[in-house]
Formats: C-alpha cells, sequence, structure tokens
C-alpha cells in the first residue's frame, strides 16, 4: 500500500517554531507517511529551543534539503491525509490569520482528515474561518494548547500577539488544559491537540492511529 501523504506546517515568524517539537513530529510520521513541510510564502522557519542533539539532526536535515518548505497557498489541502503543527510560538503571529491555511484545514474537517496541533501551534487552527455569517471552524471540538501559567513563563511571552485560551474561548471554542507542563492531549472530531512540547509524543501517536483508523475505514 502506498504511503499517506502528511503535511507538516511551520511558522516563518521569528518567535520560532521549537525544535524539539518538530523533529518529534518528523520522526514519528516520517516512517508512515510520505512528508512535505509548509510555511507562508515558503519562507524558512527559524528553530528555537535547540540543544546539541536537534541542531545536529537540522544541520543533517538541511544538508538532505529535507528542510526545504513549500509555500502553504502552493498546497492543495485533499492531497494529504493529515496535517500536523508542532509547538511554535510564532503560529500565535503568522499562521493564526493565514488564509491559505484555514481553507486546507476547513478542508481536512469536511473530509474528516485528522489535524494535530501541539502547545502555541494550535493558534494555527483560529486561521479556519468559514460560513457567512462567518464562524470559526473549530468552535464546537474540544481542544487543549499552551497554558496561561506555561505561556507567562516563557521568555517570549511579552511578544506574543496572542493567548491560545483566550482566543479559543473569545471565538466560542472550547479550551481546557492540565497542570502546566504535564502530559495532557484531547482528541475529538479527528482534532488532536497537545498542550505543551511534552505533549508532543502522546499527540502525534494518536494522530497517527486516527489516520490509519481512516485508511481502514474508506
Amino acid at each position: 500500500m502506498a504511503k499517506q501523504n502528511c503535511l507538516i506546517v511551520l511558522s516563518s515568524s521569528p518567535l520560532g517554531v521549537s525544535a524539539p517539537s518538530f523533529l518529534q513530529c518528523y520522526k514519528l510520521t516520517q516512517s508512515a507517511f510520505n512528508i512535505v513541510i509548509a510555511t507562508p510564502q515558503a519562507a524558512v522557519p527559524a528553530f528555537i529551543d535547540k540543544d546539541d542533539q536537534s541542531s545536529r539532526w537540522l544541520s543533517d536535515m538541511s544538508a538532505k534539503n529535507l528542510l526545504e518548505p513549500h509555500s502553504l497557498s502552493d498546497i492543495q489541502g485533499s492531497q494529504y491525509s493529515c496535517v500536523v503543527i508542532p509547538h511554535s510560538p510564532g503560529a500565535s503571529e503568522d499562521l493564526a490569520t493565514c488564509g491559505a491555511l484555514g481553507s486546507i484545514l476547513i478542508k481536512c474537517l469536511a473530509e474528516k482528515k485528522p489535524v494535530c496541533a501541539i502547545g502555541l501551534g494550535v493558534c494555527a487552527l483560529l486561521s479556519a474561518i468559514k460560513g457567512d455569517p462567518q464562524q470559526w471552524a473549530f468552535r464546537d471540538i474540544a481542544l487543549t494548547g499552551s497554558s496561561l501559567a506555561e505561556v507567562t513563563a516563557a521568555s517570549y511571552f511579552a511578544s506574543l500577539p496572542m493567548i491560545p485560551g483566550d482566543a479559543i474561548l473569545d471565538r466560542a471554542g472550547i479550551f481546557s488544559t492540565g497542570a502546566p507542563t504535564s502530559i495532557h492531549i484531547v482528541v475529538n472530531s479527528g482534532v488532536v491537540t497537545g498542550q505543551n512540547p511534552q505533549s508532543t509524543l502522546s499527540a502525534v501517536q494518536n494522530m497517527i492511529l486516527l489516520a490509519n483508523q481512516s485508511v481502514v475505514l474508506y
């Protein structure tokens, strides 16, 4: 059976993408999916929270041209079986208002394809606006994401344009969190969200299970 296609969406904001969260997403999905990485305007992402191991991985991937992103505006959502958005402070700045990403996410919801977002990457889901009058496409789906305590403790807190919980509740969404830095995920209507980078492994594993079930069912 041919591999399904997985879209990993990264922010291109200077606020950056968590290197450990991204690498976990990539390593977990690469055995099961053909991976395509996309950013707004195909801009190169800035990785933060790098340690020696993640720096080596990123250097190796860059040398193999695995980090060259596609533009989200060129992505056809129907070609992908799932979408993954790792923890990224930058998502609150560019992905949250990216119309091209919003169209992809709305397509996934309509076709019951799994969507996985982690930590501040959950802000990217705010881009999915549809209907007349316009409403947020995820408003009836239970979500988690970076908690207020986690966000306020971060070095980049003062630069964030939004806090996930507040933004989601302002859009009549459903949002809850566990204890700070605890592993906490929510799975609802094919959408998997993780509270923080520590939740990346569990969130992506659940997304892969949902994607495999979709293959069996359809």
